[in-house]
């Protein structure tokens, strides 16, 4: 009989790939989009829907005008997404841009004989172009929501913070925030989901700003000794933040106090680190992904907001541990969260440069690698039981 834990759905673009995105959805259906990377050819991006009863993926595909290099899906609205895209102008000159599109519809349902294509159905669609930012000859590379009203967009040199009317298709520049070190470009950033503050990392250093002020609210200068790639926001712990670059590691640093250095640090890649991203419900739960084409899901309870809850209740609750305890050992199962490396998954054969967990199955995630391979995975059900007993 086939394990559970080892069940993984992928999909393949037949394009290359480096971005992808969680949709939110009303049905309760984990879905992502994708933006695929072909210069001088035509793009696509792929509305992937995950059925977990059929173990299936369906697939929507519209036609994109330029090579995507990072998606951004709105966070409520799952017809608005953002790309951000390159085009050659003039036949020499490369112009960015960043584009508001709506998903019109859906049709045409087609079969596919693709081995990585047959556990799913496929149509196409059309999108809407609702905008565009003027960002002149500045390069874009990432688009973070606010609200459906308000956008950031991260450029070499400079975060624009832009009003958007979606219904008028218009967008307004309101504040920019400079790079502060002319050497290093931005490489990459998150919002803090707990205040209004940017948090941007660029070189080897990572900055906060108040986004109202447009002030700094801490930095953290030569964190580590090679290129910082990714960062993340921990969703439930406020002033903690997740990053990994060139040295192959993930450091996890508390904003207030960073004189002693990171709170954690990991080292189960043996390439650049891409992607890392916290889960939204539950926060011990860190995904991180590599060039060395590898998936890696980590626990670090002990940083998490699941520790709070474990000490609160060994000092107020005997009654409750008790309870729990007598559960445990009805089921067998004895083992507490820890920290450390809780599977590392090898279906890639290319760098994986993003991961993203589902917005709406706090068990799911999707992972996408150069090559176009997309694969669905769920956390190991060991690990669930413990997270949901403890």
């Amino acid at each position: 009989m086939e394990n559970p834990d080892q069940r993984s759905c992928a999909y393949g673009l037949r394009h290359q790939t480096r971005c992808l995105s969680a949709v939110w959805s009303n049905d309760g259906k984990s879905r992502f989009i994708i933006g695929t990377q072909e210069l001088l050819k035509p793009n696509e991006v792929h509305l992937l829907t995950f059925d977990e009863e059929a173990f299936e993926i369906s697939t929507t595909v519209f036609s994109h005008p330029n090579e995507i290099w990072d998606i951004s899906a709105s966070k409520d609205d799952p017809s608005l997404f953002f790309t951000c895209h390159k085009e050659v102008v003039d036949g020499t000159k490369i112009k960015s841009r960043a584009s508001l599109w709506r998903i019109k519809s859906a049709h045409v349902e087609s079969s596919e004989d693709d081995s990585e294509r047959r556990h799913h159905h496929e149509h196409t669609g059309e999108l809407e172009l609702v905008l565009s930012l003027d960002v002149g000859d500045n390069s874009i590379k990432k688009i973070i929501w606010q609200d459906n009203s308000e956008v950031l967009s991260i450029e070499d040199w400079r975060i624009c913070i832009w009003d958007i009317d979606v219904k008028q298709g218009t967008a307004k520049l309101t504040g920019t925030i400079d790079a502060p070190d002319k050497e290093y470009k931005f490489t990459s950033a998150v919002m803090n989901p707990h205040s209004q503050e940017v948090v941007a990392v660029y070189g080897r250093s990572i900055q906060g700003w108040n986004l109202s002020s447009l002030k700094p609210t801490f930095t953290i200068k030569n964190s580590q000794p090679a290129l910082i790639l990714c960062v993340d926001y921990n969703p439930n712990r406020p002033f903690q933040i997740a990053v990994g670059g060139e040295d192959c590691k993930v450091r996890i640093w508390d904003v207030r106090d960073t004189s002693s250095g990171p709170i954690l640090t990991i080292q189960d890649h043996t390439h650049w680190v891409w992607s890392v991203a916290y889960n939204k419900f539950h926060d011990q739960l860190l995904l991180t992904s590599s060039s060395d084409s590898q998936v890696n899901l980590q626990s670090i309870v002990s940083i998490s907001t699941g520790a709070e809850y474990h000490n609160y209740h060994d000092n107020n609750d005997p009654d409750q541990d008790q309870e729990v305890e007598d559960a445990r050992s009805e089921s067998g199962q004895q083992d507490m969260p820890s920290d450390g490396l809780v599977r590392a998954f090898d279906q890639h054969e290319d760098s994986v440069y993003q991961v993203a967990w589902s917005k709406v199955d706090p068990w799911l995630f999707l992972s996408l690698s150069y090559d176009g391979r997309a694969v669905m995975n769920q956390v190991p059900s060991e690990e669930k039981f413990k997270i949901i007993m403890n």
